[in-house]
């Protein structure tokens, strides 16, 4: 028979307070069971808050937003034109610098201040920005007082058509996008000679253009080069303390001219056999079906043929969509001009220069003056 065990008191410190209420192991097991759900279903909640705070604040503009208009700021929409203008990766700068000055004609027409200290009246040759965005980017500042070429006006620059302070607001340095699409135009609308802006986009546009329409009423002046060429075998330079890598300056190569066509045509706003003009407009909607899918850059200088074609577009909802960016040179009538015989174009004056501008960019287009 086995012996009696002895059971030993429990100690104090291992005795179970008496609770106000108590559970059997069944109800215990139920409720923690709830109270475990329930904590999952606040996290999952907190959790859910702050990816939705997350998007709005630092991912909304590229999540299909725009045409809704959500959460870009009124202040930011051009009277009288639509948000379809803006690309998704352009609203977070413009939110970010739009104000309600930016919404009216005004925001694009700054004034000078008339400081002491004013670095971009006495030394810089970059542009200022403007205090107005372009479709949510950053742009020079219109600058008629120095007839908009201020590298020629404080004589950093013998060209009258130096471009210097342009190129830090050229588009493409701004978002990539225009590089990668499938076709990218170039039109050069009053191309003069091959080496003049034809050969400075060439260059100097960072871009590379599937193809270019230059268009040239004087057959004389507009040719390819030829030969064309940069042989990159005939023309390397061997390695030298000067740096130089080639023998001569390399003009553009085979396989990019044959990308150009040429079109010895009058730039005009309608069609015209007898004066050999062709309605740009209409070219580039059906000729080259041009759509807001494709990079589209356009370089205007059309001696005064420019202000028609603009107040076209400038209602023409389609136009801003189309064109990615435009330089042009709009022609006036002012003393500072004259040696460059510009006093033919009358009553247009510089102020109604910077306001055709600055409609342009309040109507969506990227829009710069071409010296």
């Amino acid at each position: 028979m086995a012996p009696h065990a002895h059971t030993s008191p429990s100690p104090p410190w291992q005795k179970k307070l008496p609770l106000p209420f108590s559970f059997s192991d069944t109800e215990w097991t139920r409720r923690t069971g709830t109270i475990h759900l329930w904590l999952l279903y606040a996290l999952v909640l907190i959790l859910s808050t702050y990816v939705l705070l997350d998007i709005y604040v630092n991912h909304m503009h590229s999540i299909g937003f725009l045409d809704s208009g959500i959460g870009v700021p009124a202040a930011c929409k051009p009277q009288g034109f639509t948000a379809k203008v803006f690309k998704p990766n352009e609203w977070e700068a413009m939110e970010r610098n739009g104000s309600e000055l930016c919404g009216k004609r005004e925001g694009f027409l700054e004034q000078d201040q008339d400081q002491v200290e004013n670095p971009w009246r006495q030394m810089k040759w970059i542009g200022e920005a403007a205090a107005c965005p372009v479709r949510g980017h950053l742009i020079e500042k219109l600058d008629d007082r120095n007839n908009f070429r201020r590298g020629f006006a404080l004589r950093y620059a013998n060209d009258v058509e130096d471009r210097t302070h342009i190129l830090p607001w050229l588009l493409p340095s701004k978002t990539m996008d225009l590089h990668h699409r499938q076709r990218r135009v170039l039109l050069d609308l009053g191309a003069n000679a091959f080496s003049t802006s034809l050969t400075w986009f060439l260059r100097m546009y960072p871009c590379d253009f599937t193809e270019i329409h230059a268009f040239e009423v004087n057959s004389k002046l507009l040719r390819k080069p030829n030969p064309p060429g940069f042989d990159e075998e005939s023309n390397v330079a061997k390695m030298n303390p000067s740096s130089l890598n080639v023998k001569a300056t390399p003009q553009p190569p085979q396989w990019m001219v044959d990308r150009i066509q040429l079109h010895y045509s009058f730039v005009s706003d309608g069609d015209d056999k007898a004066s050999n003009a062709i309605n740009i407009t209409r070219f580039m909607k059906e000729d080259l079906r041009l759509k807001a899918t494709d990079t589209v850059v356009v370089k205007m200088d059309i001696e005064g043929s420019e202000w028609p074609i603009l107040r076209r577009w400038l209602s023409d909802p389609e136009m801003p969509l189309i064109v990615d960016e435009l330089f042009v040179e709009v022609h006036y009538n002012h003393p500072s001009m004259w040696n460059y015989h510009w006093s033919r174009f009358g009553d247009i004056t510089r102020e109604n220069a910077k306001e055709l501008l600055a409609d342009l960019r309040w109507h969506g287009f990227y829009a710069h003056f071409w010296p």
